[in-house]
């Protein structure tokens, strides 16, 4: 591009200057030529005007002269003339015409261009009464014309030169103008390489530093996108891993069940044992996939909201829980200080019943308490599903909301869970525009809080 630009623009100055220079030239010598040729005819009128009334004095003093003396007498005059102007570079003939018809002869002038140089060449005749005398002006003005055009050749050099300064100049200035834009280029080469943190340092306020912040914001942008990208791919390289490690195990408790069926002989209760197992291990992959089918459902879904009263939900998860509360030895206490929450009724119940489970799973029996709270802070209402359970440690509350991921392993297959509760909460709540947040420490127990807006 620069390159492109710079023979362009160099190609466009050379014609703009040599063609002015010819111009120049050739008004140069056509001035010169103009005026060499005005001089000389002043100069040729002169020497006429004077010759003609040195003849007619020579006219005067010998009329008595036959004419073949007065002949003689005009040419030794001329000659004279011709050996005086010669030393000026001027050279003069008279001769007399044997016919004159009467008409007056203009005078003829013309440049001639010779081996020997360059003449002015003048032709008329006398003033009167001599216009019977023919009068050629022969001026050499070689001279004259060889400095005009040692001037031409001068201007020549001259533009030559310039041209040689115009084009390193131009190199210069090109270089300081694409500068940013081989700084840009080289940018963009990078980044297309894979170093996305690259950026733009021009400095100013101009087009040029208003593209390069335009690019830095547009080069951050990308870099985002990457980042989220290659973020995403891992959550679903490791989403893919997990599923095929979670199918991996019910499937090989179910084929290893009905292999032992097939090939041992068992009595009627072994039977209905290992086919007790056999239903377990479908129940577990059926949870799974509905968990799935239920996180795809509500993947870019659009709740319908409607009034919702925080009791009722409140009620309705004792009940449901109110057999395995009793199993457990676990007590539930709620407490509304809400009234109501907006939201789609069946997904909000969904959202608690899963964490009521995940409090119940990771309380111990006999001295558990889970607490249900709902309060209202100005224009935001907040239902806490609290616990005091085993807790979860830090470093693994912000991978909890992940699918398939565990922090007990072993406990949570034996209690029949997928890894998929938290992950549904959390699509839910994004659903609803909610936040949810997790509170918890080793041993500490576990607090899960939902934000929701009044609006």
């Amino acid at each position: 591009m620069r390159l492109k630009t710079f023979l362009a623009t160099y190609l466009l100055f050379l014609c703009i200057m040599f063609t002015s220079l010819s111009v120049v030239s050739v008004y140069l010598m056509n001035s010169q030529t103009a005026m060499l040729k005005e001089n000389g005819v002043r100069d040729y009128h002169s020497i006429a005007a004077t010759l003609a009334k040195d003849i007619a004095v020579l006219y005067g003093r010998n009329a008595d002269f036959t004419s073949m003396d007065i002949a003689e007498s005009v040419n030794s005059l001329v000659d004279g003339y011709i050996r005086y102007y010669r030393r000026f570079g001027v050279d003069i003939s008279v001769s007399e015409m044997t016919e004159i018809n009467g008409d007056t002869v203009d005078s003829e002038i013309s440049l001639i261009q010779q081996e020997a140089g360059h003449f002015i060449h003048i032709t008329g005749t006398l003033p009167e009464p001599f216009e019977h005398y023919r009068f050629e002006y022969h001026l050499d003005v070689t001279s004259d014309i060889k400095n005009t055009q040692n001037i031409q050749n001068l201007l020549l050099l001259f533009v030559i030169a310039f041209s040689v300064v115009a084009a390193i100049g131009l190199h210069f200035i090109l270089s300081a103008i694409f500068k940013p834009l081989v700084i840009v280029a080289d940018t963009s080469r990078k980044i297309a390489g894979g170093q996305y943190g690259e950026r733009l340092n021009i400095k100013g306020k101009n087009e040029l530093s208003s593209m390069a912040s335009s690019f830095n914001r547009m080069a951050e942008e990308i870099e985002k996108q990457i980042r989220d990208l290659e973020d995403e791919t891992v959550a679903k390289q490791q989403f893919v891993d997990n599923f095929a490690h979670e199918i991996r195990t019910p499937l090989t408790s179910i084929y290893g069940y009905a292999e032992y069926m097939q090939k041992a002989p068992l009595d009627e209760p072994e039977i209905i044992e290992s086919a007790q197992f056999i239903m377990d291990e479908a129940n577990q992959m059926k949870n799974i996939a509905n968990s799935l089918l239920e996180l795809a459902t509500l993947r870019n879904y659009s709740p319908v909201k409607a009034a919702i009263s925080v009791r009722r939900l409140f009620d309705d998860a004792a009940r449901s829980l109110e057999k395995t509360l009793k199993e457990r030895r676990v007590r539930l206490v709620c407490r509304d200080n809400a009234g109501v929450i907006l939201g789609q009724e069946d997904l909000i119940k969904s959202l608690l019943m899963n964490l009521c489970h995940n409090a119940l799973k990771s309380c111990a029996p006999d001295a558990g308490e889970i607490r249900l709270t709902a309060e209202t802070r100005g224009e935001k209402t907040i239902i806490s599903v609290a616990d005091n359970g085993c807790g979860i440690p830090r470093e693994s509350i912000s991978k909890v909301t992940e699918p398939f991921y565990r922090v007990d392993k072993a406990r949570s297959r034996e209690q029949g869970g997928a890894g998929l509760g938290l992950t549904l909460c959390g699509q839910i709540a994004e659903a609803h525009d909610a936040e949810m947040t997790i509170e918890s420490a080793a041993g500490m127990g576990t607090t899960v809080k939902i934000t929701f807006t009044n609006s």
